[in-house]
């Protein structure tokens, strides 16, 4: 006889803190990917912010599946391989066993996800630290290690996404199976359960020991996050100012950072002054001796940031026009030549126009703003 023609009763299986998580976790993972996939760069703060609350949301969740109520514990749906496989065979064939709380494929799922938004989470902080010179990894990590995080990053990130098409794939073929309401389910708490299938014996939650658990790892990983922020950002050079050097440029046109360019692009440029882009530049020899010493040891070389690595491969064709680097053209493909002529733009080689930032070297993706108008 199918379950649903049974006489069923209600069990309350998930309780509240379980289901703010879930919830809260859809909502922080589908922030996540828009803000990563489809938003503008600039989200990048939210972005970060989706991050650190998933990395909080499974922290709750692990130590939440010790010490909270009966269904919420990792043990209770913690499966062999041989009965997780033995359950696939039951749907394949459409004849599920029932199960009060997570059956073995919905706990697979549950610690593949896990699984996967730790290393997404740890791969995000590598190139967060390492490319963007940003967060607890910033004094750690070079630019080299996030170069290898980042495509790990975004492998994961699929397949993240392929599994959540799994798991709600699962969700409504067990809807469809067992007549559960599975949905309704994680938001009131309750499951519709045949009655000739015995609960367990139902151990209450110990908000107090999880709230303990949880004090006792923040004290520990903030001292940790404490430490490795002392720690000056490993890609970034100090660098004092030279009046020359800002004085002399400055006459016509922008500043440019001495990371946006490679030692030896400075160098043909300073030696070139007579035919700057088309015009004399020419400067007294003890000024241009000063400025070229300048430009050269501050050079892209010099720096580990995202902007000194990529710009360090110049066009053949201008190796020292910043905006001909192969680099800036991607960057910008998408940037209509309406919004270089923007008034508060003022064309291509105006960097601070849209780069709050540009005077430091960093191109944050938080620093992006572009005029309106």
């Amino acid at each position: 006889m199918p379950d649903t023609e049974m006489n069923e009763h209600q069990v309350k299986v998930w309780d509240l803190p379980t289901r703010l998580f879930h919830w809260s976790l859809v909502a922080l993972v589908v922030v996540g990917l828009i803000t990563g996939f489809l938003a503008p760069e600039w989200w990048m703060g939210v972005h970060l912010w989706a991050g650190y609350g998933t990395v909080l949301l499974v922290i709750f969740r692990l130590v939440w599946g010790i010490f909270g109520s009966e269904y919420s514990r990792l043990e209770t749906f913690t499966f062999t391989p041989k009965e997780v496989i033995a359950h696939i065979r039951e749907v394949f064939f459409l004849r599920p066993t029932h199960y009060i709380g997570h059956n073995p494929a919905g706990a697979l799922m549950i610690f593949a996800l896990i699984f996967i938004l730790v290393g997404i989470t740890l791969s995000g902080l590598l190139v967060l630290g390492g490319e963007e010179n940003q967060g607890p990894l910033a004094g750690a990590v070079n630019y080299q290690v996030s170069a290898l995080a980042s495509p790990i990053h975004a492998i994961l990130t699929i397949t993240l996404m392929v599994l959540v098409v799994l798991h709600v794939f699962g969700v409504f073929t067990e809807m469809r199976l067992s007549g559960s309401n599975l949905i309704k389910s994680m938001i009131d708490g309750y499951k519709q359960v045949p009655d000739n299938i015995a609960a367990p014996t139902n151990r209450n939650a110990r908000p107090l020991a999880a709230i303990t658990a949880m004090i006792a790892f923040a004290l520990i990983a903030g001292t940790l996050l404490w430490v490795f922020s002392t720690m000056p950002p490993s890609g970034l050079s100090k660098m004092a100012d030279n009046k020359v050097f800002q004085s002399e440029c400055s006459d016509c046109h922008e500043i440019y950072h001495p990371s946006l360019l490679p030692h030896a692009s400075w160098t043909t440029l300073m030696a070139n002054l007579d035919n700057h882009f088309g015009e004399d530049a020419s400067l007294p020899s003890k000024k241009a001796i000063a400025i070229t010493a300048f430009l050269a040891n501050h050079a892209a070389e010099k720096w580990d940031t995202e902007a000194s690595n990529r710009f360090r491969t110049v066009s053949p064709d201008a190796p020292y026009q910043i905006s001909a680097s192969p680099y800036w053209v991607r960057k910008h493909e998408d940037v209509t030549d309406d919004v270089f002529k923007r008034k508060g733009v003022g064309g291509k080689s105006h960097c601070k126009s849209c780069h709050q930032d540009a005077g430091t070297g960093r191109f944050d993706d938080q620093s992006i703003k572009i005029p309106k108008k």
